[in-house]
């Protein structure tokens, strides 16, 4: 980080040095700028400071040094990032504001100044500030619009305001046709507190919401499924969970207790359905493998359901398959056999308490559970369950959570 911060400087020093030079020699009409002005004493003081390592007293001589007009903002603006990237704010705002403050601007520019003000106040959590200027922007049709709402929707979201996240989110995905997916899961945070005030209207509204604007939101749908199952209307129930296993049946094991609660009322063929869901999942999530194996248990006894499975674990091994074979035949066998086979269960167990189960398609965050936005990078409906492969690979070394 500190080399690419020398670098940025030496950069910037030299385009300092180039306008400088490029500024006395259309001052005296001749090629070369005369020796001696101050303000060449300045930029070659700041380049001394820089090549001896001493980036702040640098950058105080290029301020100095460096008027602003129309061609030395891009300059500016660069230092003061610089200063925000290294964590020193408040000279990055006094930087900016100064910026700011100049009559001489183009609108661009005035523009590019202001949102990066805005940042500024974001990184020290002064969100009112920001979220006025990046508002002026938005309402101002400023060709740095889309940037400025993203930034005000990020804000509204660490806040919590899922109202205003929408609101911003609205006008944003006509900008960014890809932030639908992100605007989704506001409606279903909204839908959430409306279940919380036990508002079940206002929440299934919110749902439908969030699957027009995306259609394949499958957190929509779960919540959508155990709202009507809540409601005693099965149909319905049966109608979203089907929806799921078209659009994703990788989510269907999230809807297992659901679907056994319409098996066990005979509202549900679950036998069907999981056949149906298998039938579209290659290779499948070895939860649904196993719950159709459960089916078959009680259907056909054990011999169907452990061929079934065994077929599977060929295919695909797993140590959730295997525990599930030991826990069919532990209680068939002999006295000496039940024991070893207790003994081979608690080493298969403690290697799958190890196991993660779902991995960020972004940062490769992964973990236990199932979260609907990425605790590491913050990004919606990017964590995915691991199957197959994947799965006997998942390795414990970033932290579960």
């Amino acid at each position: 980080m500190q080399e690419l911060l020398f670098l940025g400087l030496f950069m910037g020093a030299l385009g300092i040095g180039w306008f400088l030079g490029r500024r006395e020699a259309i001052k005296v009409g001749v090629m070369l700028a005369p020796h001696g002005s101050a303000i060449d004493k300045q930029y070659f003081i700041g380049l001394n400071y820089l090549l001896n390592e001493q980036p702040d007293e640098a950058i105080e001589t290029f301020i100095r040094a460096l008027e602003v007009n129309p061609e030395t903002v891009e300059t500016h603006i660069a230092i003061g990032k610089l200063f925000c990237q290294r964590g020193d704010v408040e000279r990055a705002i006094k930087v900016h504001q100064n910026l700011l403050a100049r009559p001489n601007l183009t609108a661009l520019q005035a523009d590019r100044v202001q949102f990066e003000l805005a940042r500024d106040y974001l990184a020290v959590g002064l969100h009112h500030r920001a979220e006025r200027l990046l508002d002026e922007l938005v309402d101002s049709d400023s060709s740095l619009r889309a940037e400025a709402l993203a930034d005000l929707v990020r804000i509204h979201e660490r806040e919590r305001d899922w109202q205003q996240a929408v609101d911003v989110g609205r006008r944003l995905v006509k900008e960014r046709d890809a932030f639908a997916v992100t605007l989704a899961h506001y409606h279903c945070e909204l839908a959430r507190e409306a279940l919380a005030r036990k508002e079940q209207q206002q929440a299934r509204r919110h749902l439908l919401d969030a699957l027009a604007t995306q259609r394949e939101n499958v957190r929509a749908m779960l919540m959508l499924a155990e709202l009507e199952l809540a409601q005693g209307r099965e149909r319905e129930v049966l109608k979203w969970l089907r929806r799921l296993a078209a659009h994703d049946p990788d989510f269907v094991p999230q809807a297992l207790p659901l679907l056994h609660r319409l098996a066990d009322a005979g509202s549900l063929d679950l036998l069907a359905y999981l056949d149906g869901v298998l039938e579209n999942n290659q290779p499948p999530m070895m939860a649904t493998v196993l719950a159709r194996a459960d089916e078959l248990n009680k259907r056909s006894g054990l011999n169907a359901a452990s061929k079934y499975v065994l077929v599977h674990l060929q295919q695909q091994p797993s140590l959730s398959g295997l525990l599930y074979l030991i826990d069919l035949h532990k209680d068939s066998v002999e006295p000496r056999g039940h024991a070893n086979l207790m003994i081979l269960r608690g080493i298969v167990e403690a290697l799958l308490i190890d196991k993660h189960k779902y991995r960020c398609q972004v940062c490769g965050f992964s973990g236990k559970q199932l979260h609907w936005q990425c605790p590491t990078c913050h990004g919606w409906s990017t964590i995915r369950p691991l199957k197959g492969r994947e799965l006997a690979a998942a390795s414990p070394s970033l932290r579960p959570i």
